[in-house]
């Protein structure tokens, strides 16, 4: 008789390894409640159009990599693939955006059906932290700290942080028109996907993991 082996890209934690996982969520769990994120744990499993919706229809994940499937209802629903979305219904649905912040932090299980390889995998776990209603770019930095703080306790050496911006949205503009430019030119090099979101969602031809662009 065969044996049932676990799913590709989907791993056992044996109990060598749990006590530094419990260490590791031990750690970010003392630092992100010293700075009053609360934590929320939301449905591993969501409607299907929640990610649709947040992601972006003409996104990789979206598009290639979400477990989908339809219940015995016919209603369409999606292992979770990241926490973002799940936060920001779970705050809507409950009422809890009404003239007020709210600083929050997760931590468990994402899928994406990935190509497995070292350090990437169909199951992997995830700690995070979001802040919704603060308009000031404070709460930015304070996020990135929260990060540096629990690096620096976890003992990390050689982390190095880098920081990126997406511009204004004129400069965004700006930059989405000359994409879309040098892209029409270089057409004959793009494939099936990217020709189609070079006229929906160019700036995720970027993301293709085409050789040969």
């Amino acid at each position: 008789m065969q044996a049932i082996n676990a799913i590709r890209g989907m791993n056992d934690l044996l109990p060598a390894d749990t006590p530094l996982w419990r260490h590791v969520e031990r750690t970010a769990r003392a630092v992100l409640d010293s700075y009053g994120y609360a934590e929320i744990r939301t449905p591993v499993l969501e409607r299907t159009e929640l990610f649709r919706r947040s992601i972006g229809e003409v996104t990789d994940i979206v598009e290639k990599e979400m477990y989908t499937f339809s219940d015995h209802n016919g209603e369409s629903l999606t292992l979770r693939p990241e926490c973002t979305a799940s936060c920001a219904r779970a705050l809507i649905e409950h009422g809890m955006l009404r003239n007020q912040g709210q600083r929050l932090w997760y931590l468990g299980p994402m899928f994406r059906h990935e190509r497995p390889q070292r350090g990437r995998y169909r199951q992997f776990y995830q700690i995070g932290a979001e802040a919704y209603g603060y308009p000031n770019p404070e709460i930015d930095a304070e996020l990135i700290l929260v990060a540096a703080r629990i690096w620096g306790a976890l003992g990390l050496d050689g982390m190095r942080l880098e920081l990126n911006s997406l511009g204004t949205r004129s400069e965004q503009a700006a930059y989405r028109e000359r994409l879309v430019e040098y892209l029409r030119d270089h057409r004959e090099a793009l494939d099936e996907d990217c020709r189609r979101r070079l006229e929906s969602n160019p700036l995720r031809v970027l993301d293709s993991k085409n050789p040969d662009l």
